[in-house]
């Protein structure tokens, strides 16, 4: 059977990309290929329609196949979660499904710890080369369960970090911030990269809310962790894998686990291991509802949330990996 692929991009990602590039990264995916492959090529201008693409793919493809997310981070995590949505017990094993990702946004951890090229074209070569020769390299999925405003619940992954208390809120400032200073933030990047003004965003941004926080105590919720432990939370963050300048989780990206970090307001933070078969369980208790994030993408959860680890997904490396 031929090898088939479907390369997803999202114009809006990074500064924007032009629907034609698409044919360009198809073509060098082939290439880098080798053989017969079967590409099919999807543009897209948000993450829902992202995600719908990457699910009614991963429904029919053969098998194995691949699924490459040209854009950012929050376009890899679209499609991740249509990838979920049609197996929303476990993440399809390698012989069934692989994933590949290019750095085309603002946030590219995956990317980045997959050894991709800065250039989209020659990544996607690589990524085709990778695909033929079965070369595959894990990342763990993290599964977040919460409370939505009309009292049922909503089921969304991760493949890079979720992000709590003040902490939860800076996505949703930085995309604010975005939308005002759209211009200046393209002529930024240009100069020195998009990736670093994306850095210098989270630090300015979080450094900021901790800041407030720290002086202002009912900026921070007052919540309860697994059903008995009380604090005023001032950050928390899961990650799967090392994501400097935050503490390191101890958790490798290959890893089938994810790791915690707590830090309650005034008070010392602790970490812990969300292994298999564990969760993470957090109610509120002085308001209805609260922004955090998934990856770089806002969400906002009314009275409760959970994480727990779904398992893990095969990706296909860059060279140097």
């Amino acid at each position: 059977m031929t090898a088939s692929a479907l390369l997803v991009l999202n114009r809006a990602s990074g500064t924007g990309h032009g629907a034609e590039y698409v044919e360009t990264l198809a073509k060098a995916l082939r290439s880098g290929h080798g053989s017969a492959l079967e590409v099919e090529t999807m543009v897209v201008e948000s993450h829902p329609h992202a995600r719908s693409a990457a699910s009614d793919y991963a429904r029919f493809a053969s098998r194995p196949s691949l699924l490459l997310a040209a854009g950012g981070g929050g376009t890899l995590r679209a499609v991740v979660e249509g990838v979920m949505d049609v197996f929303p017990s476990a993440p399809p094993t390698a012989d069934v499904l692989r994933m590949g990702a290019l750095r085309m946004g603002s946030g590219n951890v995956v990317a980045r710890n997959l050894a991709m090229p800065l250039d989209p074209v020659e990544a996607a070569r690589q990524v085709g080369d990778a695909f033929a020769n079965g070369n595959t390299k894990s990342c763990g999925v993290i599964r977040c369960r919460f409370g939505t405003k009309g009292g049922g619940t909503d089921v969304r992954y991760a493949v890079t970090m979720c992000g709590l208390g003040q902490w939860g809120r800076v996505p949703g400032d930085i995309a604010r911030w975005r939308e005002r200073h759209a211009t200046g933030r393209k002529r930024a990047a240009s100069l020195v990269g998009l990736e670093r003004v994306n850095s210098l965003e989270y630090v300015a941004f979080g450094a900021a809310r901790m800041l407030v926080a720290g002086v202002v105590g009912g900026r921070c919720e007052l919540v309860e962790i697994d059903g008995g432990r009380r604090i005023r939370l001032l950050a928390a963050v899961a990650l799967n894998m090392p994501l400097p300048p935050l503490p390191d989780p101890a958790v490798a990206m290959g890893e089938a686990a994810a790791g915690l970090i707590v830090a309650p307001r005034w008070k010392r933070p602790f970490k812990r291991r969300l292994e298999p078969g564990q969760k993470f369980e957090l109610r509120l208790l002085d308001r209805d509802s609260v922004e955090f994030f998934l990856d770089e993408d806002p969400e906002v959860a009314f009275g409760w949330l959970s994480l727990e680890t779904a398992g893990l997904l095969a990706f296909v490396p860059g060279e140097a990996a």
